[in-house]
């Protein structure tokens, strides 16, 4: 009566039992059951002869079980139908079918736990999946909104990271939506989805397995890369060397397409199983070995490969420290204490929570064979309970003795979303404060009153850039765009130069900005030209281009040649403070993009020479000197004095009329300063 619980056997073994215990007999002869009809019991049956094995007189023995025998009580019908104990349920679909019991899959609802622990569970994973989602939101929010300083290498790894924790949160979460559960997790038969994908199921637990899996894969590859990217950026700290220049496709070619295959693997071979206790469909539930595979390998490989990257970082790290202390500035020195630090939390969080991951699929894979012994075990014992209950005997206690535990597949999930929670505290800085702030100033319309830091070498090329405007305006201040202004990015703990000791600006040298723009000889009239040298110039690009050409009259040539009557001429300073002031400036209206302060009144550093007599005289004195007395020294000569001569300069004019307007040194970095898509 026990095998009315394996439909397949049910219906196939009633013949034979009626042909065997009730044999037709006409005219003194007995029918005996044919060998076909005996064979046809095998393999609905195999859990009869993996079981118990079957008794002598239902063997298919010739002598009990002649050929060619009719079959007539095959054709009878039967008013006993085959049925399906808990925990397995009836259903036609083959791949649904538990082992030797065709007919009968094993329901949807885990049965290793209980009701209670299901709910206990989910809390559990919705409490968690939430802080994961939410945390990992924060800091994608905060790259994007200071996004022209966060993307950069290897900062902005960490953005691909959290985005990859991001949406495998919203796989977890996928369950929670009405009826999506068991849509996820469930067959249409209501038996347990394994196996999958199959042709005659909807695809939502292949949606939810490419999810999550691709995610979980793809952040622990951009783990390695940005291990990698640490230790190579800190070897390179001190020099000018780029080491990520160029490297950063191939960072996105191996972490989106090596997950890529393993996913489309996985699906070849249909190892893709539902849980319900999880709620979602991922490898290797049924097969522990493709989750070995496939999860475990993967992850044994990063860690070892994103751990000797970490651990060469940190060492780098420390050496710079403790082999030249002398060349940090006590900035830099507190920012490397302050990284090393964080890596050290970081690794030891890294690598603690993939060695909790290890242990706790090594716990699933020992212990999931006495599982599944103990179920079936279980399953059974109540297929017996049929049988007690029908003649009156003990029914017996059925129970599974040995099953998972609970606890460890919380902590192992633990272990996963801490992982994300983890890799979003990199932008749990001050500087993430400073961000948000500037962004809500920006969303509100409201003033930012936050002190600026201009980094030096940007200002001094916005100074030099902004030579023209200074010969046109010498009053003027230089302003400066915010495109010039420095900040740090989110992740601040990583942004630091050891040969600056502060992004920020003493008010004493930026208001010596403007003198060291003319002393370099940046500051030129408008008369005056350098002879072009080098490539020329399309003629569409012609009108932004200025050139510069220095006429030095024959006689100042002649004494240049002439080397031995070179002698030093002492030069005499303007003693005059008032020839050095550019007039007054009106006030300018309160701005808070920073401004270079006006220079005090000071005597003009600019000498004289003492030229004297000659027709070349005046024009030296306006164009040569020009060049570094405008616009701190105004001109005192009156407008006769700076008219041309038309002699030498004219025939420079005609010889060069033909030439196109040729590119020069100094016209390509003008122009760099000056593109619109530049950091200035």
């Amino acid at each position: 009566a026990g095998l009315r619980n394996a439909p397949r056997c049910w219906d196939v073994i009633q013949p034979l039992l009626c042909a065997v215990y009730m044999p037709k007999c006409e005219d003194g002869q007995v029918e005996l059951p044919s060998q076909t009809l005996c064979q046809a019991t095998r393999a609905p049956c195999t859990i009869v002869e993996r079981e118990r094995g079957w008794p002598d007189f239902l063997k298919c023995t010739p002598d009990r079980f002649p050929e060619g025998c009719p079959n007539e009580v095959q054709n009878i019908k039967f008013n006993s139908s085959g049925q399906c104990e808990a925990p397995l349920v009836r259903t036609d679909n083959p791949k649904s079918w538990y082992e030797d019991v065709e007919g009968c899959g094993i329901q949807c609802q885990n049965p290793l736990f209980t009701e209670k622990e299901h709910r206990e569970m989910h809390v559990y994973i919705a409490a968690f999946s939430s802080v994961t989602i939410f945390c990992t939101f924060f800091t994608l929010a905060t790259f994007v909104a200071d996004w022209r300083n966060s993307n950069r290498y290897p900062a902005v790894i960490l953005f691909y990271v959290n985005a990859c924790f991001f949406v495998g949160s919203i796989g977890w979460l996928a369950q929670f939506m009405d009826g999506a559960r068991d849509e996820i997790v469930c067959r249409a038969d209501g038996t347990m989805r394994l196996g999958e994908p199959t042709s005659n199921e909807t695809l939502s637990c292949v949606i939810i397995f490419v999810i999550v899996y691709y995610s979980l894969m793809s952040g622990v590859i951009w783990f390695v890369m940005l291990t990698y990217a640490w230790h190579t950026s800190f070897k390179a700290l001190g020099t000018t060397y780029q080491p990520l220049l160029g490297k950063t496709s191939y960072f996105h070619l191996i972490t989106w397409s090596i997950p890529f295959v393993l996913t489309v693997a996985i699906l070849a071979v249909a190892q893709v199983d539902g849980d319900s206790v999880s709620g979602i469909c991922f490898v290797g539930y049924k097969n522990y070995r493709y989750r070995a595979g496939f999860v475990l390998a993967p992850i044994g490989l990063v860690l070892i490969v994103g751990g000797y990257f970490l651990i060469r970082g940190v060492m780098t790290l420390f050496s710079i420290k403790s082999n030249h202390p002398g060349l940090l500035s006590e900035k830099a020195a507190s920012k490397i204490n302050e990284t090393m630090l964080r890596l050290g939390i970081f690794g030891f969080l890294a690598f603690g929570f993939v060695f909790i991951t290890f242990g706790c699929h090594f716990y699933d894979f020992f212990n999931q064979a006495e599982w599944e012994r103990s179920f079936r075990e279980y399953v059974l014992c109540e297929a017996n309970v049929t049988i007690a209950t029908q003649t009156n005997k003990p029914i017996p206690d059925c129970e599974i003795k040995n099953r998972p535990s609970l606890l460890v597949e919380k902590i192992n999930l633990f272990a996963m979303f801490g992982t994300g929670v983890s890799m979003s505290t990199w932008v749990w800085t001050k500087a993430t404060l400073l961000i948000w702030k500037r962004t809500w100033c920006r969303l509100t319309g409201q003033s930012d009153d936050q002190p600026k830091r201009i980094k030096k070498s940007k200002m001094i090329a916005k100074a030099f850039s902004k030579r023209k405007e200074l010969l046109r305006d010498p009053g003027q201040e230089l302003s400066f765009s915010m495109h010039t202004v420095s900040h740090d990015g989110p992740v601040a703990g990583l942004a630091f130069d050891i040969n600056e000791p502060s992004a920020d600006v003493s008010s004493a040298w930026a208001q010596h900005v403007t003198k060291m723009v003319a002393r370099r000889g940046a500051i030129l009239p408008q008369d005056i030209s350098v002879t072009p040298v080098a490539t020329p110039v399309p003629p569409e690009e012609r009108a932004n281009l200025w050139l510069v050409e220095a006429d030095v009259s024959p006689d100042l040539q002649k004494r240049n040649s002439r080397k031995k009557k070179r002698r030093k001429k002492k030069k005499e300073v303007c003693p005059s403070p008032e020839r050095c002031l550019g007039g007054s400036a009106a006030p300018l209206a309160p701005s808070a993009v920073p401004r270079l302060p006006r220079l005090p009144p000071q005597p003009c550093l600019v000498p004289e020479a003492a030229f004297t007599g000659g027709p070349w005289d005046g024009r030296r004195r306006a164009n040569v000197f020009h060049l570094v007395t405008n616009p701190f020294c105004p001109e005192s000569g009156s407008p006769e004095e700076e008219e041309e001569s038309p002699g030498p300069r004219a025939r420079t004019q005609s010889r060069r009329a033909g030439l196109a307007p040729i590119h020069s040194r100094t016209n390509l970095v003008d122009a760099e300063l000056l593109d619109a898509d530049s950091d200035f």
